[in-house]
């Protein structure tokens, strides 16, 4: 626990918030850093005692401006202050992440400086609150339908994260829960390493204490969850009119004096080449955004490109010739099917 800074995002926090700092510090915590998110005025006196404690900084924000604001205000401050240390801890205020667990993702932190430490609650427990249990179970699904990492707990705001990841991790969009979800996904545009630490699951009065709006955050995290994947859709389907534009334009008027296999060839093949010159650039720029080199996605993304060619192709080709499916709707069918294949090939592979 010597080199990890804990930094606690707080709204209106319970006289216990003292306590648990305290238990922190005393397990060896180098540095707290606690930021008060606009709470009321009252509790004010909180916050000046955390402030008189060694080793703990308390940060105020005048208004309430969210959870993600609150960590990046911390984020900014550590790389001030303490980027010496390996990483920071985040924890929630409401008790549900024990000293024990914060520890146990210290220790785990400590060790790895190319990921990302997850505290994971386990949700087939007993007396979970529906609305925890419902929206993580799905946000999980849609995240590893989507990215490809099986995280069992989402939305935990137990993370310990390296100081090395800080300066992309602060410069992400959202600033309320939401903000959480996108750490998930900038990691796996990273190529990090996500890695899982049992923690206890606590809750208290059915989470009540909680200030996480079951309709509005989980939008917002919905939103953002699946935001990847409509770029994807406009990429693709913009991408398809230009491909089926040159398409039609060569199969149907310039190239119509050629034989079908040697007319859906060449139409296939210089469709496929301009729409997925387009497609590379909106991919690598705005959808994945991913760690590989130019090259190397070029690369991969073409050898890609080729296979799906000769896959349209074949299958154009044979439910024209022994179905009598019109090519151009054949076309358009398969390169939707093969379009969502796409997609997994290029976040797991390509970029």
């Amino acid at each position: 626990m010597k080199k990890c800074a804990v930094i606690i995002p707080v709204l209106n926090p319970a006289e216990d918030l003292i306590h648990y700092v305290a238990a922190l510090l005393s397990n060896g915590v180098p540095q707290i850093i606690v930021v008060n998110d606009g709470s009321n005025k009252e509790l004010i006196p909180i916050f000046e005692k955390l402030d008189a404690m060694e080793r703990c900084t308390v940060l105020t924000h005048a208004v309430n401006r969210g959870k993600g604001r609150a960590l990046k205000t911390a984020f900014a401050y550590f790389l001030e202050h303490f980027k010496d240390l390996v990483g920071v801890i985040t924890a929630d205020a409401d008790g549900q992440h024990t000293v024990k667990d914060v520890c146990r993702i210290a220790d785990a932190l400590e060790g790895n400086d190319e990921g990302i430490i997850l505290g994971v609650r386990d949700f087939d427990e007993v007396d979970i609150p529906k609305r925890s249990l419902i929206g993580n179970k799905l946000t999980s699904f849609i995240f590893r339908l989507l990215y490809g990492y099986n995280i069992k707990d989402t939305q935990t705001g137990l993370r310990g994260i390296p100081t090395n990841v800080l300066s992309s991790i602060i410069k992400l969009q959202g600033e309320r829960y939401e903000y959480e979800m996108n750490m998930l996904i900038q990691a796996k545009k990273m190529n990090l390493t996500i890695s899982e630490v049992p923690i206890e699951t606590v809750y208290f009065n059915n989470n009540e204490g909680s200030h996480y709006n079951s309709i509005v955050d989980s939008t917002r995290i919905f939103i953002r969850l699946i935001t990847g994947f409509l770029q994807y859709f406009f990429s693709t389907v913009t991408s398809g009119i230009i491909d089926i534009f040159f398409f039609v334009l060569l199969n149907n008027f310039l190239l119509k004096e050629l034989s079908l296999e040697m007319r859906v060839f060449y139409a296939t093949f210089v469709a496929r080449a301009i729409s997925s010159s387009y497609n590379f650039y909106i991919n690598r720029r705005i959808v994945f955004k991913g760690s590989n080199t130019f090259f190397k996605s070029v690369l991969k993304y073409y050898i890609l490109c080729l296979a799906i060619i000769i896959t349209s192709y074949l299958l154009i080709t044979f439910t024209n010739k022994f179905l009598g499916i019109n090519v151009v709707l054949a076309k358009i069918c398969f390169d939707i099917l093969i379009g969502i294949c796409s997609y997994q090939i290029q976040l797991h592979w390509v970029f």
